[in-house]
């Protein structure tokens, strides 16, 4: 596959992900209605209901991170094959792969966090 080929297939994926990105922001609004309801009226039913959709939500988010982390090593490894590679063009790659790990540990973290909270007091606001 061609360098072009292969960045337009990257955008058409980034569209995708966006998307995904809208609902995220529709159901984290639809979780924290939950989460007020359950403020006020103590109803578990409220707190179960907004968690399933966080822990979701931040699955999802995790397995977005981790293509990133995929599309990171991808540049990376098409950079030791080429022949004109500045150290800068090598120093931006390596530092791509290094954000997006954080942002995967992250995102393991937070949904480790969400899973293990069982009394419902810590609200995680990462998304």
């Amino acid at each position: 596959m061609s360098d072009f080929e292969r960045k337009l297939n990257q955008l058409k994926i980034s569209d995708f992900i966006w998307l995904i990105y809208f609902f995220i922001i529709i159901f984290s609004l639809i979780s924290n209605s939950l989460q007020k309801k359950y403020l006020y009226s103590k109803n578990k039913y409220y707190r179960t209901h907004a968690r399933t959709i966080n822990i979701t939500l931040l699955v999802v988010a995790f397995f977005i991170y981790f293509y990133f982390v995929l599309e990171s090593l991808d540049d990376i490894n098409i950079l030791k094959y080429k022949t004109k590679v500045t150290e800068n063009q090598r120093r931006v790659a390596l530092e791509r792969l290094i954000t997006t790990l954080v942002f995967l540990v992250g995102g393991a973290l937070s949904i480790y966090t969400e899973l293990d909270d069982q009394s419902g007091d810590i609200d995680l606001a990462i998304l």
